[in-house]
């Protein structure tokens, strides 16, 4: 009986060194990939940790051999956290133009442009007060003159919420939009478990403050539901008692993005959305569906607001684009377990369902297969071309 436990004890041990030792020896793949984050408010990096966790495990690596850094590679806003930060943009580039850079770049990463504002950076010394201002952020000229050169090239851009939504100035918005054949309509949302303020400190002040002035009525929701504001500062509020079928927000694959992605035909998605209209350029491989009742489907039309809008977008001919209608890599991973190969095996370890903020189980169920897959094709055709090259 002990020699048996000597070896399940050994065993134990030895499976996450051997893990570790084959993701270590993985073939590398050098990929110049450029990130752009500009919603930093503290050091987690949550907006784009998850992407450089699948990049990490895939063995993505500079061109000069370094690994990527989370804390560090990336262009936006970087906080010490200690109250004082460094803006590292693209404006470093604009005296020798974007055409090189472009030719350089395998990928470009669009993660949130958002930004910062007094209330959401910690470090800053009005977070947490009742004003509200604008900090750093919004897509600018310097990253549509690079999308441009990007485009014509035949690269990779890969962009998601909220990259045409505010704060980006309307005529910066409109050329993204004309650029991408992607058009908002407005619109964010987001799923919150409770709509009570005195329960979830995470509901923004305003939503209430909205509510009110919007409707001439207190602000008085108490169970589960959808929040829709526009940039016209109106507001919806889905309720999931009164108006919901099903309380979350529901992000529906193509059968083919099932097949080709590896992903569940449904699963729920529990954050910041917004919503969009794609031209024919454009292929939609996955729907966001508010599954509403009567009385919700009325209130949408008050406002010409769908139950089913695209969550994913990709154009894929001469050139490859993808836009993500939500924070898809938002998500507060740790990334040593990316030094691990066959860690998605023990994936049901990492998350529990019935903690429906945890985003952590759209990660291992949606969001790991469908950029693994994104990525091994970047690194197929990266490999593809450098031997042609040879």
């Amino acid at each position: 009986m002990w020699k048996l436990l000597r070896i399940v004890i050994l065993l134990f041990l030895l499976i996450p060194v051997v893990s570790w030792i084959s993701w270590k020896f993985k073939d590398q793949v050098q990929i110049n990939l450029l990130v752009v984050d500009k919603t930093t408010p503290n050091c987690n990096y949550s907006e784009h940790l998850s992407f450089f966790w699948l990049a990490n495990q895939k063995r993505w690596v500079k061109p000069n051999g370094e690994e990527y850094n989370f804390a560090e590679d990336f262009y936006g806003f970087h906080p010490d956290g200690h109250g004082d930060y460094v803006i590292k943009d693209l404006r470093v580039f604009e005296k020798k133009g974007f055409a090189s850079l472009a030719d350089s770049l395998d990928v470009a990463f669009f993660a949130d442009t958002y930004g910062i504002y007094n209330s959401n950076w910690k470090d800053h010394p009005d977070y947490g007060k009742d004003t509200i201002s604008f900090f750093y952020g919004g897509l600018q000229a310097t990253e549509i003159d690079l999308i441009r050169e990007l485009k014509q090239k035949g690269k990779t851009i890969i962009a998601e919420f909220n990259f045409f939504a505010s704060p980006t100035a309307p005529v910066i918005r409109q050329q993204a939009e004309d650029m991408l054949g992607v058009k908002w309509n407005g619109w964010v949302g987001k799923y919150y478990n409770t709509l009570d303020t005195l329960l979830d400190s995470e509901i923004p002040r305003w939503v209430p403050d909205l509510y009110e002035k919007n409707y001439k009525k207190k602000y008085d929701f108490k169970n589960a539901g959808i929040v829709l504001v526009d940039n016209k500062e109106r507001i919806v509020i889905l309720d999931a008692k009164k108006h919901l079928n099903r309380r979350f927000p529901v992000l529906e694959s193509e059968l083919s993005t099932q097949k080709k992605y590896k992903v569940p035909e449904s699963i729920y998605y529990p954050f910041w959305f917004d919503i969009n209209t794609s031209d024919s350029q454009n292929t939609i491989l996955a729907w966001f569906h508010l599954d509403v009742n009567r009385k919700g489907e009325a209130l949408l039309n008050q406002f010409d607001l769908p139950k089913k809008f695209p969550a994913i977008i990709e154009h894929n001919k001469d050139y490859h684009f993808i836009y993500f209608a939500c924070d898809f890599s938002d998500n507060e991973m740790g990334i040593y377990s990316s030094y691990f190969r066959g860690v998605d095996k023990l994936s049901a370890a990492f998350y529990n369902v019935n903690q429906v903020k945890d985003r952590k189980m759209f990660f291992w169920e949606y969001y790991r297969p469908f950029m693994k897959t994104v990525m091994d094709d970047i690194s197929a055709d990266k490999l593809n071309r450098m031997e042609c090259v040879d």
